[in-house]
């Protein structure tokens, strides 16, 4: 028998072992952390101290042992070569190395298994299919994000998008497909995740799906709203909304112009001038962002996607606007803005006006500026203590984008509609928010590109 295979027998037992201690995990836990507790307590009544070392490397596994996690042949490995590790700094009197090296073989032995890799193109297609036929959700198209993989009901009708990192499974927002699939799709989301030893999150859940993420014991946590344009009913007229109309006019007195086209359908010089907006925007490719912004601008990789430019006197393309879309075209979701610095004052609104009324020409009923975060802390005239303090820890977020900033655009249109929330276990909030906070606004791995 050779290495590879005695390995790969090894790592087989282990995971078998894994399984069976499945169902019993938690009081196993429980024995292992009050084993640890009793040798840590040891430890600190000792000269040394290297028990307590010992106890928070046990209290590391039993932690592992409660999320389901499989110790897995490598990560023994691993394990056991740290050990030997702190033997030898033991031995040559490197305290602070061997303890830690003790405790981080704890840490080593209960690894989450590896994220997958990003969907394969047959996944994803299946998905887009999925996202075409799904209606009144405004972050059904962003689950197309090409870092993401993809959990399916068993009927495939259904499908939960997500990405793992720092080991927990996010969700990003609803199911889409079939709603009477949803069930079996969370089901088959949250089953993979525990039996990957991955905490489980939803980030943007809305309101229609959520009493399927509570079922599974997450809790839920209001993190902003949809801004959801009614397309047959959206007007310019009226007191309310006075300031969206001077905009649109503003540009049109500069003599700004609008025009939409497919993505799929931008000829190489168009694609040059609009990528010649993006470099003067600064933001270059736009690759931050998860539950609410798609990637690959520009390139056509993504079906549904619409581009409505604006050129200003001189024939110079000074903004345009990406759109993602659902249910046959009838949703439609502001991706990203781009703006060249100095563009005519209101372009962007423009841009969205002539976004509207094109898609009621072509019976979409909905356009969505996608999301307003925490909206009710920047509405309040006075805030109490705790809403102070709240409305000082949203504006941490400002180096990354300017939510209040945003929140005052998006409020022209009068259009706030359902709660976005993130779901999550409450004892595991801490890691759930680096992980958001990670994918929100971290570099994404290198992505995959259509073949």
């Amino acid at each position: 028998m050779s290495a590879d295979e005695r390995s790969g027998g090894l790592a087989s037992a282990f995971e078998r072992m894994s399984t069976e201690l499945d169902e019993r995990r938690t009081p196993l836990a429980v024995a292992i952390a009050a084993v640890a507790l009793l040798v840590t307590y040891r430890g600190l009544h000792e000269p040394t101290h290297n028990f307590a070392a010992v106890g928070v490397a046990m209290l590391l596994v039993a932690r592992a042992v409660a999320l389901g996690r499989a110790f897995l042949g490598r990560h023994l490995a691993a394990s056991v070569a740290l050990l030997i590790a702190a033997r030898a700094a033991d031995t040559g009197e490197h305290v602070l190395l061997s303890w830690t090296a003790v405790a981080a073989a704890g840490a080593v032995a209960g690894l989450p298994r590896r994220p997958p890799p990003p969907a394969e193109a047959g996944d994803r297609r299946h998905v887009w299919a999925l996202v075409d036929g799904t209606s009144g959700d405004t972050l059904a198209p962003f689950v197309l994000r090409t870092d993401k993989t993809y959990i399916f009901s068993p009927d495939r009708r259904a499908a939960v998008a997500y990405r793992v990192k720092l080991g927990t499974a996010v969700a990003s927002g609803d199911p889409v497909g079939e709603p009477s699939s949803y069930p079996d799709a969370v089901d088959a989301f949250v089953t993979h995740a525990d039996e990957q030893g991955w905490r489980v999150a939803v980030l943007g859940a809305g309101p229609r799906s959520l009493s399927l993420w509570r079922q599974h014991g997450l809790w839920a946590l209001s993190i902003g709203r949809d801004v959801r344009i009614d397309v047959a009913s959206f007007s310019l007229e009226g007191r309310r909304f006075r300031n969206l109309r001077q905009a649109v006019q503003r540009s049109r007195n500069a003599g700004v112009t609008a025009d939409i086209v497919g993505e799929r359908d931008l000829t190489d010089e168009l694609r040059a001038e609009l990528s010649d907006v993006m470099t003067a925007a600064g933001k270059g490719n736009q690759t931050r962002g998860f539950a609410m912004i798609l990637d690959e601008p520009l390139t056509g990789v993504h079906p549904g996607m619409l581009i409505a430019y604006a050129r200003n006197a001189s024939g110079q393309i000074v903004a345009f606007h990406r759109y993602a879309s659902a249910d046959g075209g009838r949703e439609l979701s502001l991706d990203v803005p781009w703006r060249r610095p100095g563009a005519p004052n209101g372009v962007d609104e423009r841009l969205i006006v002539e976004m509207v009324q094109w898609g009621a020409a072509r019976g979409a009923r909905a356009l969505s500026l996608a999301f307003a975060a925490f909206p009710d802390v920047f509405e309040l005239k006075r805030r109490s203590i705790l809403q102070q303090l709240a409305y000082r820890a949203v504006h941490l977020l400002d180096r990354f984008i300017r939510l209040e900033s945003l929140y005052r655009f998006v409020r022209k249109f009068h259009s706030f509609g359902d709660e976005r929330y993130v779901a999550l276990r409450p004892i595991q909030v801490i890691f759930v928010a680096a992980t958001a906070l990670s994918l929100e606004f971290g570099s994404p791995k290198k992505r995959r590109r259509e073949k």
